[in-house]
Order: C-alpha cells, then sequence, then structure tokens
C-alpha cells in the first residue's frame, strides 16, 4: 500500500503548476483505478533564515555532539522521529513548532539543557 504524499504546485490564471511534475505524474499513475482524496491549502510563509541557522548551529549541531551522529545523520534522525519529510517547505510556525518539540523531547527524555547552549551564542 502507498503511503500519503504530499505534493506542492501554485496556482497561478485557474492552472495548477506543479513543483516536481514528473515524480507527481508517476505516482498518480500509480493510483490508477482507485478512490483518492485531494487536499488543497496554502503553505504559509516557508521557515525563515534565522530559523535554519538556529536549527543547524544549535538544535542539530549541539544534539549531534551529544549522540555522537554528523549533522547529517543527526537532521536525518530527528525527522523520522518526528514525522517530517522535509524541513524545508515547513512554514514559519510550523518549523517553529518542530524545534520547539525537539528541545522539548530532548530536554525530557535526555534531560538536554539548551538554556546553556543559548546563553553562550
Amino acid at each position: 500500500m502507498m503511503s500519503n504524499r504530499i505534493y506542492y504546485a501554485t496556482i497561478k490564471d485557474k492552472r495548477v503548476k506543479l513543483d516536481n511534475p514528473r515524480e507527481f505524474n508517476k505516482i498518480f499513475n500509480e493510483f490508477d483505478g482507485q478512490a483518492i482524496e485531494i487536499s488543497i491549502k496554502p503553505i504559509g510563509a516557508k521557515r525563515n533564515d534565522k530559523q535554519n541557522r538556529f536549527y543547524w548551529k544549535v538544535i542539530v549541531g549541539e544534539l549531534s555532539k551529544d549522540f555522537g551522529y554528523t549533522k547529517g545523520e543527526m537532521h536525518k534522525a530527528l525527522k523520522l522521529k518526528f514525522d517530517i519529510n522535509s524541513t524545508a517547505k515547513l512554514s514559519v510556525s510550523e518549523f517553529r513548532d518542530y524545534i520547539e518539540s525537539i528541545i522539548h523531547w530532548a530536554s525530557s527524555e535526555y534531560n538536554f539543557d539548551f538554556s546553556t547552549i543559548l546563553e553562550q551564542s
């Protein structure tokens, strides 16, 4: 069974322009003959550079040191843990919620203290 997929597009002049039409068409063809659900909602403002720098330097950077992972491995592990396909498409508020979830998880499960790191930044 195929898992849910999210595809991004822009609607302009009553036409849909897919961000990745080749991949969309491949998956679309796999659902031939099946009933599907289509949902449309605005994405909102994408995460910003300040959030991204904080995420990579403080969140991913410090956790990767503590867990013994590379930054790339830590990023992948966090996305898997919190069921995030891509952080690049998250809105400002979604990315904030993601970061807050990581901070809460790391502090409650591993007693990781971000406050001392934030004071040094």
